[in-house]
């Protein structure tokens, strides 16, 4: 299983063991033009990008995941899961788009999700919760004036809505028995009502998209459903703009079509993390673990070899 993650995990050395990477060139030269910065620049003095900016986020979480797709061969993986904006490149890496169509759509999502942020004139923002039930927290982000954006786990949720509100309730949460709280690296609150007129915009943008038949199967982060044709993805990629994620769900159905492992290929942990956590019988690693692309197939081998000699016992 592929693991693709959403905005917050993008860093400055995030492309480091693949830019010297032939068969990552192509799609990281897309993410370079459209960013006009060359990737191997990040981290550097001419590196004067906002990693927090919307488009900024998501086209670099985007490349991340395509080249590292790009590197480990379109034979790798037998299903795709993506969170947030990763549901964009996991339709990529599992062959319903193409690296173009991908970041074509990228700036269209990024373009109708700033437009529905700035008509309701206030700032917004998102934040991870550990430590409260998914109930209770439910009615008290309600009551606060926000919204759960993601469900991770039982009592591990994201929530989303205005800077003043989340600003509250934040210093609450605490005394309320959340073990972990955190800001995170976004000025839009994805998954929520409060940028529902980004829906229908993107949807148009979708259903213009070229889209082809996929070699694997995608699930779709808001209950994790098939996303089996052009419909299907158009409505659960628009969807999944200002409608809750599931995403504990989403995993839960993944490990039900049989995972034996999965591998985390944008940059950092956070899926791997969520993962260990879900499905506790499935090895997963991140990408990032390895010093060089060639550690993971070593890895992934193993693994097939490891679920045949059990498949045969």
């Amino acid at each position: 299983m592929l693991l693709c993650p959403g905005q917050g995990s993008q860093h400055p050395a995030m492309f480091e063991r693949l830019v010297g990477e032939p068969a990552a060139r192509e799609v990281l030269d897309i993410a370079a033009a459209r960013l006009d910065l060359d990737l191997r620049r990040l981290g550097t003095a001419e590196d004067g990008l906002d990693y927090a900016d919307n488009r900024v986020a998501q086209i670099l979480i985007t490349a991340h995941c395509l080249a590292v797709r790009a590197v480990l061969g379109a034979e790798v993986g037998d299903i795709c899961v993506g969170y947030s904006v990763g549901e964009i490149a996991a339709n990529a890496c599992a062959g319903a788009l193409d690296a173009a169509a991908a970041f074509d759509l990228i700036e269209q999502r990024v373009h109708c999700m700033d437009e529905a942020c700035r008509a309701r004139a206030r700032a917004q923002g998102m934040l991870a919760v550990i430590g409260i039930p998914l109930a209770t927290i439910g009615t008290l982000a309600t009551e606060a004036g926000l919204a759960v954006a993601i469900i991770n786990g039982a009592d591990h949720v994201v929530l989303g809505g205005p800077v003043e509100a989340l600003d509250r309730f934040e210093p609450t949460l605490e005394a309320r028995g959340a073990r972990n709280v955190k800001r995170l690296q976004v000025r839009v609150a994805s998954h929520t009502p409060f940028i529902a007129d980004a829906g229908p915009a993107f949807a148009a943008a979708l259903a213009r998209a070229p889209w082809k038949p996929a070699r694997i199967p995608v699930l779709s982060g808001i209950d994790g459903r098939l996303i089996g044709n052009r419909d299907s993805a158009v409505a659960a990629l628009s969807e999944q703009l200002w409608k809750p994620l599931d995403f504990r769900r989403c995993l839960e159905l993944a490990g039900e079509r049989g995972a034996t492992c999965a591998l985390e290929i944008g940059p950092g942990h956070s899926l791997t993390r969520l993962a260990a956590d879900l499905l506790p019988e499935v090895p997963v690693r991140a990408f990032e673990d390895f010093r060089s692309p060639a550690g993971p197939l070593k890895w992934l081998a193993a693994q097939s070899r490891l679920s045949s000699t059990a498949d045969g016992a």
